[in-house]
């Protein structure tokens, strides 16, 4: 189905952009957290929590709608989706709103589980919300899913909403845009759009993504 702009989303659903784990050199403790800018794989920067942060924005937005946080691999068995959803109550949704999926393990299927879950629970509207590079490639998955959506499904990118929150963001983002490692995902980006549209499109194996540097 087409996207309806007028319609308030039943789900806001945040695709993971990579999670990692931090380690207290005082006491040991293990944290998890979703990925900065400055951290990549082998694609190029991550940018995850900027996700987050957008979705707890248009949480407030839309204090009727679901969250939806995604994907199931994680450093020590932590899934990506508990990491995100620990991240939202930290940002002030409450818990009793988020779902978390945790069967998903690259883009593809998190768009997938997260068209399951707009059919299985009759939501009407579903906003997907990732980096603005990720975007076309996610609305490329869509669009070629096997049968229409069973909702409308409408597409954010994190990066707008953190500019009309902060104005400075945009210096950030613009900064960011310059980099090697963000042409670098830019151009990833491109070949998985061109890949779907052609049928030939192939998930990278976990073990191709982990050079990533944090």
């Amino acid at each position: 189905m087409e996207q309806d702009t007028t319609l308030a989303p039943d789900a806001i659903v945040v695709l993971s952009g990579g999670t990692v784990a931090e380690k207290d050199p005082q006491t040991g403790a293990v944290t998890y957290r979703s990925t900065t800018y400055e951290e990549g794989d082998a694609f190029g920067t991550l940018g995850g929590y900027a996700r987050v942060q957008a979705a707890a924005v248009l949480a407030i937005e839309y204090p009727d709608a679901f969250l939806v946080t995604s994907g199931k691999d994680g450093p020590d068995g932590v899934s990506a989706a508990r990491t995100q959803a620990s991240e939202l109550t930290a940002l002030g949704v409450a818990a009793e709103r988020i779902i978390m999926e945790e069967t998903s393990v690259n883009t593809a299927t998190q768009v997938s589980a997260a068209l399951g879950l707009a059919a299985d629970r009759s939501w009407r509207h579903m906003l997907l919300v990732s980096n603005r590079y990720q975007i076309p490639r996610i609305r490329a998955f869509v669009e070629h899913t096997d049968g229409p959506p069973q909702c409308t499904v409408g597409y954010q990118d994190a990066e707008s909403i953190l500019m009309a929150q902060d104005p400075s963001f945009e210096q950030t983002f613009e900064r960011l845009k310059k980099t090697e490692a963000y042409q670098k995902r830019l151009a990833a980006e491109a070949r998985g759009v061109a890949a779907i549209a052609a049928g030939s499109y192939r998930a990278a194996e976990q073990k191709d993504k982990n050079e990533r540097t944090v």
